[in-house]
């Protein structure tokens, strides 16, 4: 591991243990230990817990948040672009457990101080370019408001798809990214219509 390497394997570290245990059950002695070097090696590259806190989820939240430039890019149909990245972020949530933990245990722990770092270091570029792709789509007075709708559908769904999937009236395909794309494009859809219907009209 060369020195410019270290940073990153220490957040990388940091990042699977905070999301599986918690950050009160995790001190920076047992990251230092599984990572086999001191804590003063630890303290080198970031002067307390917190600061590794703040910067694991920043590490781990924006190497996930820049896929959607990407997305957009690849993309010219504003509906279809709008499609893909709900895709990508339902994804992610059913998929990435350490993304989704480590964003569940921030949206539960109410710590105002690290929730306003992250807004404005992390959350704010992403949330801009949605509610730009919101706006691009359906017609909607306040397109910031419909998209905090559509991030609370989705966040709130794949929670309670934990508890769903053992219920009777599970279905295999809730449990799914696809199948709540389209569960969400259909719910945006009938709130709002379509930038070309109005334009139409």
């Amino acid at each position: 591991m060369t020195k410019a390497e270290i940073p990153n394997t220490i957040l990388g570290e940091a990042s699977s243990q905070f999301a599986a245990q918690g950050y009160s059950a995790v001190s920076m002695r047992d990251i230092a230990k599984q990572l086999g070097m001191t804590p003063a090696n630890l303290y080198y590259h970031f002067k307390d817990k917190e600061d590794l806190v703040r910067s694991s989820l920043a590490y781990v939240f924006e190497g996930k948040m820049c896929m959607l430039d990407d997305i957009v890019a690849r993309y010219d149909d504003p509906l279809k672009r709008l499609e893909m990245v709900i895709t990508w972020f339902s994804t992610l949530l059913f998929e990435d457990e350490i993304f989704s933990r480590l964003l569940y245990r921030e949206l539960l722990e109410n710590d105002d101080a690290r929730m306003k770092f992250l807004s404005n270091e992390v959350f704010q570029g992403p949330f801009s370019l949605l509610v730009q792709i919101i706006g691009d789509c359906v017609q909607t007075e306040d397109p910031a408001l419909l998209v905090v709708s559509v991030v609370s559908l989705i966040i709130g769904h794949v929670q309670i798809a934990k508890v769903f999937k053992h219920l009777k009236e599970n279905k295999p395909e809730y449990n799914q990214p696809e199948m709540l794309t389209r569960h969400v494009m259909e719910a945006i859809l009938r709130l709002a219509k379509p930038v070309d219907a109005g334009r139409t009209a």
